[in-house]
């Protein structure tokens, strides 16, 4: 890392104010940071490192920098600062744990490792030796997230009450998944995803922005289901495909958030207030419009309280470099987090307490610790002859 001005507090703005970083791990995610990369100017892509060196030699082809024969290589190289692991979720602890002793500072790929111990290792590892430890998802940099936030923040709505958050893909069982492919021509690694579980996949995306926005989860509830198992090829192993949660924040605001790979794709957020309701579409859009509705006074026999909707303006200019798969995501931007906050002399945004409290509400929700009571019926309840006798239009006996 180099940094030839004097600390200033401020974001680099320089080309010479720039800090190297080697990728980990050259699989299906690995497109999504290289295309972003060359949004931020003081991140210098030094080159990557993969088992099977053909990924590593596709993505320098694409994304610059050159390929490392080995991992001893790059925790060697002085001019490598921050290891951006991607490597399998299996693989996290020991590559970042690695990278930290090697005196790197670590943007992994989520989650941060598999387990709250291993994870809490890591973030004590780091403070320790004054390293920088972040972690994906970073899409609480997108411009709809930070539009939403300084909304917030600029109490449009007065002060948030409820959210309701979900994050369902869809029957990812009955989805075409094994012909998908990055842009290099990766296959997505559905048996590690499906193994890992819908939650501990895709909760940080909600999660991420919830925290920023309302502060730490104090209290919880969670229970998940696995619904489609059978629907799996042989010999898979998936973890539960659906999870509910109730999220009850410090701020005060409580949250039901929705997470699965059954029911039809719904990426929406939506933050009640006492003055009003702000909502996102679609959290994985980079640029998801912002929608507002204020309160406002009616008369008569009416439900109504809300106006019109109207779309806030960005707060936030549009990235220039993109991955536009199937959805625009702000990867890099984790990356470009940390590598600033390491020319500041700062924690990131995404701060590893701020990504250990992340990761120990996902591991909550994926175990489902919310308590679960039996309802017990007096007597058998037989629905049936009721319903046939609604439709037919005669009472029930």
């Amino acid at each position: 890392m180099t940094n030839d001005s004097e600390q200033t507090g401020r974001a680099p703005e320089t080309s010479h104010e720039t800090v190297g970083v080697v990728f980990v791990g050259c699989g299906y995610a690995a497109d999504f940071y290289g295309a972003t990369m060359p949004n931020y100017p003081h991140v210098e892509v030094r080159g990557a490192f993969d088992l099977v060196p053909e990924r590593a030699a596709t993505f320098t082809g694409e994304y610059g920098g050159r390929v490392f024969d080995g991992f001893d290589e790059v925790l060697d190289d002085p001019g490598c600062a921050v290891v951006v692991n991607l490597t399998p979720v299996s693989e996290h602890y020991r590559v970042t744990r690695a990278a930290l002793l090697a005196g790197k500072h670590v943007y992994s790929e989520k989650p941060l490792a598999s387990t709250y111990e291993e994870a809490a290792e890591l973030v004590e590892l780091a403070r320790e030796r004054g390293l920088l430890l972040s972690s994906a998802p970073s899409t609480v940099f997108s411009r709809s997230a930070q539009t939403l936030l300084r909304a917030v923040g600029d109490g449009l709505i007065g002060t948030p009450r409820l959210v309701h958050a979900s994050l369902d893909m869809g029957a990812l069982a009955f989805m075409p998944y094994t012909q998908w492919r990055s842009r290099r021509g990766v296959p997505w690694p559905y048996r590690d995803e499906v193994a890992n579980g819908c939650v501990m996949e895709h909760a940080g995306y909600q999660l991420s922005w919830l925290v920023a926005m309302l502060g730490p989860v104090v209290r919880m509830a969670a229970h998940t289901s696995l619904q489609l198992g059978g629907e799996w090829p042989e010999g898979s192993e998936p973890a539960p495909d659906v999870s509910l949660g109730f999220l009850e924040f410090a701020s005060g605001a409580v949250c039901r958030l929705s997470i699965g790979w059954v029911a039809p794709a719904d990426l929406s957020l939506m933050v009640v207030g006492d003055r009003g309701v702000l909502s996102v579409g679609d959290v994985w859009q980079a640029s998801a419009p912002v929608s507002l509705r204020r309160h406002v006074r009616t008369n008569g026999k009416t439900n109504a309280y809300l106006g019109e909707p109207e779309q806030l303006p960005f707060v936030a200019p549009p990235a220039r470099h993109r991955y536009t798969d199937t959805h625009d995501l702000t990867v890099g931007a984790g990356v470009a987090d940390l590598a600033a906050a390491a020319l500041r002399g700062e924690a990131p945004f995404l701060s590893a307490d701020l990504c250990l409290h992340v990761l120990d509400v996902s591991l909550r929700l994926s175990e489902g610790r919310g308590a679960m009571e039996d309802v017990t019926l007096p007597v058998p309840l037989d629905l049936k002859p009721a319903i046939a006798s609604a439709l037919s239009g005669t009472a029930a006996p």
